[in-house]
C-alpha cells in the first residue's frame, strides 16, 4: 500500500518514478542541447520520423527555447541547422 499525504496524493521516492523511457527522453534532450548532432542524426537514434514529432518529444522548456534563439541570433548554431 502506498503512503499518502494530507491531500490524498501518493508519496514515493522520485527514483521509483523514473523509467527507461524517462532516461531515453532525457538522453535525447541532452543530445539536442549539446548542439553536436543534427536533428536528423538524433531522429535516427530516437526513431522519430518527422521533425515535428521529435520536437514535441523532447519538450524544451521556455528557457531552453530562449537559449536556442539566442544561440541562433549570435551565429553559434549556423552549421547545426
Amino acid at each position: 500500500m502506498s503512503e499518502r499525504n494530507s491531500k490524498g496524493e501518493v508519496m514515493m521516492p522520485r527514483y521509483n518514478c523514473v523509467t527507461t523511457h524517462t532516461a531515453r527522453r532525457s538522453g535525447i534532450t541532452n543530445m539536442y542541447l549539446t548542439h553536436k548532432y543534427t536533428i536528423l542524426q538524433m531522429m535516427h537514434v530516437s526513431g522519430h520520423k518527422t521533425q515535428k514529432t521529435f520536437m514535441d518529444y523532447i519538450k524544451l522548456s521556455s528557457d531552453e527555447i530562449a537559449d536556442e534563439i539566442d544561440a541562433i541570433a549570435n551565429g553559434a548554431k549556423a552549421d547545426v541547422f
